[in-house]
């Protein structure tokens, strides 16, 4: 609804400042100190819209140009009492040039395109520059939009003499100059005869001029006064003339008669003729050679645009001569000026007494649906015929007019306006001549009708009072209008928000979905605009009831001086909602003269909180220990009574967490008409694990305590299933779990070499009976896989759906990474979710990938050898069919067979921890054992693998000799070794461990004996490079203690974990030297015990480490240092191994009791 004012005076009103916003969110702000008032900045004279120039307006006083608004007619400005003034002329007053405006400017000028053309004209006017070959170009022509018209001669020009607006072509003809004029709306052409001699050349009793044309039509009118038409393919006129003028200079104005005849000249008209190409005059012979004709004679072809701009005049006058003459926007000869009375016909050179009135059409659609608070219609009297006996000319209101408009083609009349008896006669009553005339009512009404154009027109007020009521008015009255706009109805509603840039307000809504608030100070807010821009106010209503029926308490509350765009904002002040339930509001915005209501919105009040909930488990009772960490169980929660308006149950979801008291963390909405809902809750401790519940009403009331729900979970234990694919033959694999879930091979998988003993290969694929997890619970699902290729989607493991696996730990070629992933449903076109690897997966090496899921964060995550990559969250659906290794389910169909690998296949029904899966990914497997037991040769074996190593150099075999007296004697292996001497030239060589990498986790270990202890470094193992060893186990002799060294890069330096106390000298020391890739961290162990001294090392507990792959062989009792052997070993070894994966502190002191060298 809309009101023409504020209703003021109210018994309560409350006011929030709109400048103020930001303060008042955060409560009372003590004003700030006293600071030196910074220097005023000039406030700018001109803004781009009509807000800011309002702004800018109201800040200095002074009016500020909207420069957005202005147009050739128009100009616009904003008043500091927050009022807009429109000025609007008839004719255009600028052009546009480039980003600004320029006055109109008809003086001609000189171009470069060989035409001269007016300084700055409202439509483009172009003539021509004459000389040789001007014959073939218009004299003048006149264009707007794509079309064009104008007129050519039949011979070279001469070049012109300009003057003005004004050029000249002397002598076209013998005592005939040719002159056109620049218009405002086009051009006029004179042939000016200048002497009687001159008017007996032959070649003036015909004249054919070229006629010019682009996408128009030349025409001759079909009725009296109609002239030259020019239309465009529709039949629109475009362009208005008249070939059919001449007169003589008997006013003695014969300078300045390019546009027409003045008053006091005799006239005559002409034959005209248009033909395909040319319109040809025939001037009166009979008026030429009277005595009585004046010379010079002017003959007038002229042009003008006819429906160019949006405000337009058009004068018409009652002598038979001209009653259908289309006068409309015409600016020449008679025609410049606007005409209103009655004229006696010698005055007005026409054949009877003369009334002449003048229509003006101005373009109102600016100021549609504003309040006009005055429009005044501004002339100037150019000259009056009368002085103290002058009658009075009207102004009217009229219906529309256009080309057609003639006096005997009048449009409508409607009401008499205002009227106005202003003289001005040079010679007996000079005055300034302003002339104004209020048309106030008239654009009001237009403003409320939303009329495009409106039309007046000046008349005398007695049309019989002769020569009394005659006047001449300027060409360029204008329109002014005072006005203000309406403010918009209020927008972007919302309640409890504070701050205009907050996004989180509670809508506008009314009915069911209305918001439900636990407060009854609700913040109100809306954001007020006024196309006008300038500074709002804004008053709010509260009511109690929904909208469909409320009563209201009579008070608003007010929210002041709020910038135009911006949100005004307050609270409902306390003590106005007294009881729960539904209530209604709305708010106007205004400029203190009018304002305008918003829609109504509505809100129910709930401040009850919930009870605090019951919660119980089935599958973890509050006593006992009950199944296992990372096992997911059910809980159920329910409301304990219920609170809502009238007993209802108000509980729309409860807040929980797991061992941490903010009962937020994870949100369970609720549907079940009862307030019961299920959560899956996967234990995190062993022992004692603590569920915190919350619950929320429909207010966001929160329960005033939590519940605290203790449960007992059992320490993790083994998986759910396992396959080690260890088989030989057939085409089964038996699950080690003891779970009986074994796997059935299929699609051409067999069982071949794999990561650990056996593996399935073959490209094929293998399944279980059934399921093996719910997935829709916690589970964990890891393997060791090689891929061969990266041509497709290669899928390690799965479990199918009834159209899709429920998840796919794979490769994805998308995006060339190791993921796990998951589809929202069983359908093909559900969309997905993916966590990726963050490197590339490298082809033909075994790499252990571990997926697990957990449903309380609802995170689906994926290991890479032990290292956590990424997360996606999901919320996966029950998979119930086969677990599957090496494929894969899509649209139905086995998918994703992978080629390469898979081995050492685990499930959970739990979610392992991040450790679990670094040490899943980290179990060692020995890979090489050179126990050095031969004795003799220059060969030892690896009992593994099978490979030889070679021995060179002073290396020899040693051991207890045996007693020569007891044939039976058998050594044991811990009493057999080599022996290096001091030559610097011992060692083992043998071929790298298959599929040990150093840029991945391994171990080595290694008996070692220094008969004497010396300076240099020894290593016990090592490997080989080109330049250096990526990592030596081996004695440091600067320091004289046992170090396992990891060089940085093949430059060279490294990482030492050294030995805690310095190496027994001629004793046998058990060496274990550990690399954990997961971790980056380097062990050294010392007859089982890990050491915990470091060096060049920023972390004091061995991690920061970064190995890299090395690509040279195993060396026992050296290394390679910058290209060159190094380290060579003197003393004894034994016993030398190799695995691949961290042996853990218990596997290392095992292998050092079993393998005791006494």
């Amino acid at each position: 609804m809309r009101s023409r004012a504020h209703a003021r005076g109210f018994a309560l009103r409350f006011f929030a400042t709109g400048t103020a916003l930001a303060a008042l969110a955060g409560g009372v702000v003590a004003p700030p100190a006293a600071v030196a008032a910074p220097a005023k900045q000039p406030v700018p004279t001109e803004a781009a819209d009509e807000a800011t120039a309002g702004r800018y307006a109201a800040t200095s006083g002074k009016s500020v140009l909207v420069t957005s608004a202005t147009t050739e007619t128009d100009e616009l400005k904003a008043n500091p009492d927050g009022t807009m003034t429109l000025t609007q002329h008839v004719q255009p007053v600028r052009v546009k040039r480039g980003s600004g405006w320029t006055p109109v400017d008809l003086t001609l000028e000189r171009r470069g395109d060989g035409t001269l053309r007016p300084k700055a004209a409202p439509v483009q006017v172009a003539f021509s520059a004459g000389g040789e070959g001007s014959v073939g170009k218009p004299i003048a022509k006149v264009a707007e939009s794509l079309h064009e018209v104008g007129i050519g001669w039949t011979r070279d020009l001469p070049a012109p003499v300009l003057d003005g607006s004004t050029a000249t072509y002397r002598e076209v003809l013998p005592g005939v100059d040719l002159k056109v004029e620049a218009e405002l709306s086009g051009f006029s052409q004179v042939l000016v005869v200048k002497d009687r001699e001159a008017a007996k050349n032959p070649e003036l009793g015909k004249i054919a001029f070229r006629t010019h044309t682009g996408s128009v039509r030349v025409e001759e009118g079909q009725v009296d006064g109609e002239g030259l038409i020019a239309r465009n393919g529709n039949g629109t006129p475009v362009f208005s003339g008249d070939a059919s003028r001449m007169w003589d200079s008997s006013s003695r104005a014969a300078d300045n008669q390019t546009g027409g005849p003045q008053e006091g000249d005799r006239l005559a008209e002409m034959g005209v003729e248009v033909g395909k190409d040319t319109v040809a005059i025939s001037p009166d012979q009979d008026f030429l050679q009277d005595p009585k004709t004046v010379y010079p004679v002017l003959l007038d072809p002229e042009y003008s645009c006819t429906n160019c701009g949006k405000t337009h005049h058009n004068v018409v006058q009652s002598p038979p001569e001209w009653a259908n003459a289309h006068n409309y926007d015409a600016t020449g000869g008679q025609m410049n000026d606007l005409k209103a009375g009655y004229l006696n016909r010698s005055s007005l050179q026409a054949s009877t007494n003369g009334i002449s009135r003048t229509y003006l059409q101005m373009n109102t659609t600016p100021i549609h649906g504003k309040y006009v608070a005055s429009a005044t219609l501004r002339t100037k009297v150019v000259n009056s015929y009368a002085c103290g006996t002058a009658s009075p000319t009207q102004m009217w209101l009229v219906g529309w007019m256009d080309w057609n408009t003639t006096w005997n083609n009048q449009p409508q009349w409607y009401r008499l306006l205002s009227e106005n008896n202003r003289t001005n006669n040079p010679g007996y009553c000079p005055s300034d001549g302003g002339a104004d005339f209020d048309v106030t009512s008239a654009v009001r009404e237009a403003s409320d009708a939303r009329w495009g154009s409106t039309a007046f027109m000046l008349k005398a007020k007695n049309e019989n009072d002769l020569n009394n009521s005659w006047r001449r008015f300027d060409l360029n009255p204008y329109l002014e209008v005072r006005y203000n706009s309406y403010p918009n109805a209020p927008v972007d509603l919302g309640m409890e928000s504070w701050g205009g840039g907050s996004t989180d307000a509670l809508p506008c809504v009314t009915g069911a979905n209305r918001p439900v608030l636990a407060t009854k100070t609700p913040r109100l807010r809306a954001r007020l605009t006024d196309p006008d821009g300038g500074i709002l106010d804004g008053g709010f209503r509260l009511y109690k009831g929904p909208a469909s029926g409320y009563t209201w308490n009579g008070s608003e509350f007010y929210t002041t001086d709020v910038p135009s765009g911006s949100f005004g904002q307050a609270a409902v002040p306390g003590g106005w909602i007294s009881s729960e339930g539904v209530h209604s509001w709305q708010v106007w915005g205004g400029d203190r003269q009018f304002h305008t209501w918003s829609q109504v919105c509505e809100f129910d009040v709930d401040t009850v909180a919930p009870n605090t909930p019951a919660v119980s488990s089935s599958d973890y009772p509050a006593t006992g220990l009950n199944g296992m960490v990372g096992r997911t169980g059910t809980f159920t929660l329910k409301p304990n009574g219920n609170t809502g308006t009238g007993g209802a149950m108000d509980v729309v979801r409860y807040g929980w967490s797991l061992n941490d008291d903010t009962a937020t963390r994870f949100s369970a909405p609720v549907s079940a008409a009862d307030g019961t809902v299920t959560v899956q809750v996967t234990p995190t401790l062993a022992g004692t694990n603590t569920l915190h519940v919350t619950a929320f009403d429909r207010a966001g009331n929160r329960a005033a305590a939590n519940a605290v729900y203790r449960f007992g979970a059992a320490e993790p234990t083994g998986v759910k299933a396992a396959w080690t694919l260890n088989e030989t033959s057939g085409n089964t694999s038996a699950d080690v779990s003891g779970n009986r879930r074994p796997l059935t091979l299929a699609g051409g998988a067999a069982f071949g070499p794999g990561y650990s003993d056996n593996g399935m290969v073959g490209g094929g694929y293998a399944t279980t009976a059934g399921p093996v997890v719910d997935t829709t619970r916690a589970f964990s699902t890891a393997a060791w896989v090689r891929l061969d290729r990266k041509d497709n989607y290669y899928t390690a493991l799965s479990q199918d759906g009834a159209n899709l696996s429920g998840f796919y730990l794979q490769y994805s070629k998308d995006v060339d990474r190791w993921s796990v992933s998951a589809s929202a449903a069983d359908d093909v076109n559900s969309p997905a979710v993916r966590a990726s690897s963050s490197a590339a997966p490298q082809l033909g090496v075994w790499t252990h990938l571990t997926a697990t899921y957990e449903p309380n964060s609802r995170q689906l995550t994926l290991y890479v050898d032990g290292k956590p990559q990424g997360s996606a969250t999901a919320t996966l659906w029950p998979a119930n069919g086969s677990f599957v290794v090496g494929g894969a389910k899509w649209g139905g169909q086995r998918v994703d067979l992978l080629p390469g690998a898979v081995d050492q296949v685990q499930v959970w029904d739990r979610v392992i921890s991040p450790a679990e899966a670094a040490s899943t990914a980290n179990s060692a497997v020995l890979r090489a054992r050179y126990r050095l037991d031969e004795q003799n040769g220059t060969t030892t074996r690896d009992s593994v693998a099978g490979t030889l190593g070679t021995l060179s150099g002073n290396v020899t075999w040693g051991g207890v000799e045996a007693d020569p007296d007891d044939p039976n004697q058998v050594l044991g292996s811990e009493e057999k070794w080599l022996t290096y001497d001091a030559s610097w030239t011992g060692q083992v060589e043998a071929a790298k461990p298959a599929l040990v990498r150093t840029d991945r986790s391994y171990t080595v270990s290694g008996w070692a004996r220094m008969p004497s202890l010396d300076q240099a470094n020894r290593a016990v193992i090592a490997f080989g490079d080109a330049k250096f060893s990526p990592f030596m186990l081996s004695y440091r002799g600067d320091l004289r203690k046992w170090g396992f060294l990891v060089t940085k890069s093949p430059a060279g330096d490294g990482w030492f974990a050294l030995s805690d106390n310095q190496v027994a000298e001629g004793e046998w020391t058990h060496l274990t030297a550990v690399y954990d890739a997961v971790t980056g961290q380097i062990s050294l162990y010392v007859n089982g015990e890990k050491q915990k001294s470091y060096l060049n090392m920023s972390t004091t507990d061995g991690t920061g480490v970064t190995g890299w792959e090395g690509s040279g062989p195993l060396w026992i009792g050296r290394a390679v240092w910058t290209g060159q052997k190094s380290d060579v070993w003197k003393g004894d070894l034994d016993d030398i191994r190799v695995y691949t994966g961290v042996l853990t502190p218990t596997q290392v002191r095992a292998i050092h009791a079993d393998t005791w060298h006494g």
